[in-house]
C-alpha cells in the first residue's frame, strides 16, 4: 500500500467519519417536527423568545430590588455623607439604699438597644459591657428611642449628624430601684 497525501478515514479510527476523502456526506434535516401545539422538548415561535425575555426580566427585577434597598450606588452618584454618634448609657439609683458618703454616680447599662430613626429608616446601636455605643449614620436629624423599661432622665431625644463629624450623646436612665415603703 502506498501512502497518499492527506487523511484517509477508516472504520478502525473512532474519530473518523468513515467516509472517503472528498465525500460530502448526507445532508441533515435540522427542522424539528412538533407533535401538538408545542412538541416534546422543542420550542418554536414565541416560546423560543421566552427564555431570553425571562432572563432580562429577572435581571431588571434584581437591579430594581438592589437599588431600592440602598445596597447599590449608581455610577457617578456621590456616596451619602455620614457621621458618627457615640456615648455611654448609665442608670441610677444603683441600690435601694444609698450612702450619703458614697452616692451612686450610676451603673453601666450593657446590652441596651438604642434606635435611631429619621422617618424612612431605623438603625440600631447596642451598648457594650461598659455601657458604650457607637453607630455611623447618614447626615440629618435622627430621633432617639431605647428598648427598655427604664425612663430617660437626661440625654437628647434627637441628634443631628453632620458629615465626617462625631456627636457625643450620653444618657442617664432611671433604673426603677426604689426603697420599699414600710407597711403599717
Amino acid at each position: 500500500m502506498v501512502p497518499r497525501e492527506g487523511f484517509e478515514p477508516s472504520v478502525e479510527d473512532p474519530k473518523s467519519s468513515a467516509l472517503p476523502l472528498g465525500h460530502r456526506g448526507a445532508l441533515l434535516n435540522t427542522t424539528a417536527q412538533a407533535a401538538g401545539p408545542i412538541g416534546p422538548g422543542v420550542t418554536y415561535g414565541w416560546g423560543s423568545a421566552l427564555g431570553p425575555l425571562m432572563r432580562c426580566g429577572l435581571l431588571v427585577a434584581l437591579v430594581l430590588v438592589t437599588a431600592a434597598c440602598g445596597a447599590y450606588r449608581f455610577p457617578g452618584a456621590s456616596p451619602a455623607a455620614t457621621g458618627t454618634v457615640s456615648g455611654q448609657v448609665m442608670a441610677v439609683p444603683c441600690a435601694p439604699v444609698e450612702s450619703i458618703k458614697q452616692p451612686c454616680t450610676g451603673r453601666v447599662v450593657p446590652g441596651l438597644a438604642i434606635d435611631f430613626s429619621n422617618g424612612d429608616q431605623t438603625q440600631t446601636a447596642t451598648t457594650d459591657s461598659t455601657g458604650h455605643y457607637s453607630i455611623v449614620l447618614a447626615t440629618g436629624s435622627w430621633n432617639v428611642t431605647m428598648k427598655s423599661n427604664m425612663r430617660i432622665i437626661s440625654g437628647p431625644p434627637a441628634v443631628t449628624v453632620s458629615a465626617a463629624a462625631t456627636v457625643i450623646a450620653n444618657f442617664l436612665l432611671d433604673s426603677g430601684i426604689r426603697v420599699p415603703v414600710p407597711q403599717q
